[in-house]
């Protein structure tokens, strides 16, 4: 095979470029991208359980002792939060930043995140509903406008376009954190129990591992660190949980009004007096921290036995 032209390794690199990102398609692993409307259910279900567990605030905390050690978050700095949610991450760095800029796309999130900020007393944190993927980062005045770039478990950032605008919003640092592996204990014995089987192991690791290899061919050096972490609560035994429940255990075609009956049944008869029930998930989250000011050229390893075979 004759070594491709420099116009060849360009467009060679873009489809590789497109090939990894597509991975983060939640669509390719058999689950549909959650919708606004689901989104805005879920910020009034995780409204109510933040009340009663406040699983987030731990993880942001974990983030920012990380960040700081790294060197990467200070008194200074300026931050942007892509896929906010309902802001305990814009919170934590508030406490620690300059000033946090949070995006979502959910409206419901943003208005929790704005009551949340409010009762913290924090003033330097602005919370605004937004779609990644519309956002003219030039008419917001947004390019290289952040110390860092910050995302956290959001579909937000899509494709190797959106990764690309995440990236020209930095003038330093980019830090992004997805799930490796997720175990819901109670789901499963629920599977067990309901449906005689075991959960369908997901591949959820898809969005480190395709952000990875992305970034390694745009020529940034990619840091990788993880954290495993085992978590405790007690849960509402309501339709809510139980039809969140269902969304995670069952694939889109087994989903309907029977089958969250089933479920809720259930947890009402295995419920404490309180109407609470006891979950327990294990899981391992990555992050990657990259510096946007590092930069390498890398060929497109067109030489690589097997890479030819696909491009």
């Amino acid at each position: 095979m004759e070594r491709s032209n420099g116009y060849d390794e360009e467009r060679i690199k873009e489809e590789m470029l497109s090939y990894f990102m597509s991975l983060q398609d939640t669509k390719t692993f058999g689950r549909q991208r959650p919708s606004v409307i689901k989104w805005n259910e879920r910020a009034n279900v995780w409204k109510k359980e933040q009340k009663r567990n406040p699983k987030g605030d731990a993880r942001a905390a974990s983030a920012v002792r990380f960040l700081e050690e790294r060197g990467i978050l200070g008194v200074n700095s300026h931050i942007v939060d892509i896929g906010c949610g309902p802001g305990r991450f814009a919170a934590a760095f508030a406490r620690k930043a300059e000033s946090v800029v949070g995006l979502d796309i959910s409206e419901n999130m943003i208005q929790n995140g704005r009551e949340y900020l409010q009762s913290k007393g924090i003033t330097n944190a602005e919370l605004r509903i937004c779609d990644f993927q519309e956002l003219d980062i030039d008419r917001e005045g947004y390019r290289e406008a952040f110390d860092l770039v910050f995302m956290s478990m959001t579909p937000a950032v899509r494709g190797v376009e959106g990764l690309r605008k995440a990236i020209a919003m930095s003038r330093a640092w980019c830090c992004h954190i997805s799930h490796i592996s997720w175990e819901n204990h109670l789901q499963e014995q629920m599977m067990e129990d309901l449906f005689g089987r075991k959960m369908e192991r997901k591949w959820i690791g898809a969005s480190f591992y395709s952000l990875f290899n992305a970034l390694f061919l745009m020529g940034y050096h990619p840091e990788t660190s993880y954290e495993k972490r085992h978590q405790e609560n007690l849960v509402l035994a309501d339709e809510e949980y139980a039809r969140s429940a269902m969304e995670h255990m069952l694939p889109k075609e087994e989903v309907s009004k029977e089958q969250l009956e089933r479920i809720h049944t259930w947890l009402l008869e295995h419920a404490n007096e309180s109407g609470e029930i006891k979950e327990v998930i294990d899981y391992c989250y990555g992050r990657i921290v990259w510096d946007v000011r590092q930069k390498a050229i890398r060929p497109t390893y067109l030489n690589l036995e097997g890479v030819k075979n696909i491009w």
